[in-house]
């Protein structure tokens, strides 16, 4: 099986999702990658949390009202 590379931005993107949407798995299991790969990209990051970066109002208003 072919090993695969992930650039920069991709992984960016989507420790910013999970932060955004609040669960690794969802978005591992959206972008077809495996949760313990993108829990250790999160760990490894060092930039701060940006968590409605990208979210649609609506998507920010529900984000709001959970927290």
């Amino acid at each position: 099986m072919e090993r695969r590379v992930f650039d920069a931005s991709f992984k960016r993107m989507a420790i910013d999702l999970s932060y955004a949407r609040g669960s690794v798995k969802e978005v591992a299991d959206e972008l077809g990658i495996d949760p313990c790969r993108l829990s250790k990209w999160r760990q490894k990051d060092s930039s701060p949390v940006r968590p409605t970066e990208g979210l649609t109002d609506e998507q920010k208003e529900i984000k709001r009202l959970k927290d």
